[in-house]
């Protein structure tokens, strides 16, 4: 139990991740620390310490507490395609949502309860689409790193100050437009349409990619005795 401002706090590691979560929701970048999060709590700093081993630890759990909140966004009663549908855009919402955790945890493996449960729902949609055993497991590798390299990349974009976003938005106008035709004339042609892209268009394009390769790997999967 740690005392701060006058009252006892009784100290979980549940509570700091907590506490963590709506740190990193407000975009702080040094929100994983023992000050941050001992001012959020309302305790010494040095108490976070006694639940954690260390800064990565913590990490790790709040990364993790990430892919559960993704998880539970995603509704009941939806088919498997709807499920990885609302998975993937979720676990892009909620790391984009707290930035600098998603970019830092995007490439990591939080071996907690919130990555067994994205797991468990990714592979069973993609056993109750048909496939088969090996490509259900090449498919959900292919689907939590592409759409976690999305997230980590909207996450890290997310964390950028605002002037920075806002001249890397200007550089279709500014840079791409101003560049040698002769040169580059790819880009020339097509940066009317390079600069209509938007997230969303990107995030669409991305699934329907990973539905075209299913699709394809579903029509040559063998069909079980029993149904032949």
């Amino acid at each position: 139990m740690a005392v701060g401002k006058g009252r006892a706090v009784r100290l979980s590691p549940e509570l700091i991740v907590e506490a963590a979560v709506r740190i990193a929701a407000r975009a702080e970048p040094d929100g994983l620390t023992g000050r941050a999060l001992g001012e959020e709590l309302g305790v010494d700093r040095s108490a976070v310490w006694r639940h954690f081993a260390d800064r990565d630890a913590l990490l790790l759990a709040v990364g993790d507490r990430l892919l559960a909140m993704a998880v539970e966004r995603v509704p009941d009663s939806l088919g498997p395609r709807e499920v990885l549908q609302e998975l993937a855009r979720s676990l892009v919402e909620v790391f984009e949502a707290h930035p600098y955790v998603g970019a830092a945890v995007a490439c990591r493996t939080t071996r907690g309860p919130g990555e067994f449960a994205a797991m468990e729902t990714m592979l069973t949609a993609l056993e109750d689409i048909g496939l088969d055993e090996g490509s259900v497991a090449r498919y959900q590798r292919m689907l939590a790193d592409t759409v976690l390299a999305y997230a980590g990349m909207r996450a890290g974009y997310a964390a950028l100050p605002q002037e920075v976003r806002a001249a890397d938005e200007r550089a279709w106008a500014g840079a791409y437009a101003t560049i040698s035709p002769e040169r580059y004339p790819a880009i020339t042609a097509h940066l009317p349409h390079l600069a209509a892209q938007d997230d969303e268009a990107v995030f669409q394009t991305l699934m329907e990619a990973f539905w075209l390769a299913v699709d394809a790997t579903a029509r040559t999967t063998p069909k079980d005795d029993a149904d032949v």
